[in-house]
């Protein structure tokens, strides 16, 4: 086992809560702190796994990490809207630089989709704020509004069929 200095502790302590694998951990150690370690002995610095063994020193870090990490959605450049807009933006500007005209209407529908909230869950929210009442309801009740809700849904959905070649006897 390689001796580890607070600081790769540290390192070690902060992957594993970002979700690195023990696998993952080695070789970042290994290219950014040039240390040589296992993975039986990077397991030992993660609280979730049995084989916890760095002592109570890193568990409040594992967990303050872990707890920005999972909140922090901000800090992902992929989760923001603009961002994902100017990414689609130059994917359309190369497709048309090139010519290839069915990739940039692919890219167009799928920046119109973004903007328009279909890749979101926007409408669900708002079907959800429109009728808070619906929490309050007893499991049968809501059955039957649901029941209700698919049957309205339906008939204005409901397109007249061609009229019948059969005729009656």
């Amino acid at each position: 086992m390689a001796d580890l200095s607070e600081e790769a502790k540290l390192f070690i302590v902060r992957a594993l809560a970002r979700f690195s694998s023990p696998a993952e951990v080695v070789v970042m150690i290994r290219e950014d702190l040039d240390i040589a370690t296992s993975i039986q002995q990077v397991r030992t610095y993660n609280p979730d796994h049995p084989k916890f063994e760095a002592g109570e020193k890193w568990r409040p870090i594992f967990e303050a990490v872990r707890k920005a990490y999972l909140e922090d959605v901000s800090a992902i450049p992929i989760a923001s809207h603009a961002f994902r807009l100017n990414a689609l933006q130059k994917n359309y500007d190369r497709a048309m630089k090139h010519g290839n005209l069915v990739l940039a209407n692919a890219t167009l529908e799928q920046a119109a989709k973004e903007v328009g909230g279909v890749l979101t869950n926007a409408r669900n929210v708002s079907v959800q704020q429109a009728d808070r009442g619906f929490r309050s309801l007893t499991s049968e009740e809501r059955r039957v509004a649901a029941a209700e809700m698919i049957r309205s849904a339906l008939s204005k959905d409901a397109r007249p069929t061609a009229p019948s070649t059969q005729t009656s006897q």
